[in-house]
């Protein structure tokens, strides 16, 4: 029998948490002006997703537990309300980062990319002890 898929797993969980934290540290550290506001708005929306994503997982642990391909972990979250919502995010988070960028000015991109960093990376660490939990 195969195991589950690798992007539930707590060792790849903490790699994307790692990667995220350093991406979204050199944004901030790196744009100017600071995109202060764009990383405030990336870490709530990330916060709201996380808490969503980790519902979803905790309301259908063998569901996700049987997951062996990406569309498995996708049929997974859209099985319940709060995954819906948690990938809903994914794309509501950006395009209201992406408005807050341009309207800001500055390094907009840049900016965009700080902002997107900041909400994966909390979303990954909210929802962290599910995938731990599930695994």
């Amino acid at each position: 029998m195969t195991s589950t898929h690798f992007t539930l797993r707590p060792g790849f969980n903490v790699f994307l948490i790692v990667v995220w934290g350093l991406a979204a540290g050199l944004f901030v550290w790196v744009v100017r002006p600071h995109p202060f506001l764009l990383t405030g708005v990336g870490a709530a929306a990330g916060l709201f997703a996380g808490i969503l994503q980790r519902r979803s997982i905790r309301s259908a642990p063998a569901t996700f537990a049987g997951a062996r391909s990406v569309l498995d972990v996708r049929q997974a979250l859209m099985s319940n309300r709060s995954g819906k919502l948690s990938i809903a995010m994914i794309w509501i988070a950006g395009l209201v980062l992406a408005v807050i960028a341009m309207i800001e000015g500055g390094n907009a991109p840049l900016g965009f990319a700080a902002g997107y960093a900041m909400f994966m990376f909390v979303r990954e660490v909210v929802a962290f002890r599910a995938v731990v939990n599930q695994a």
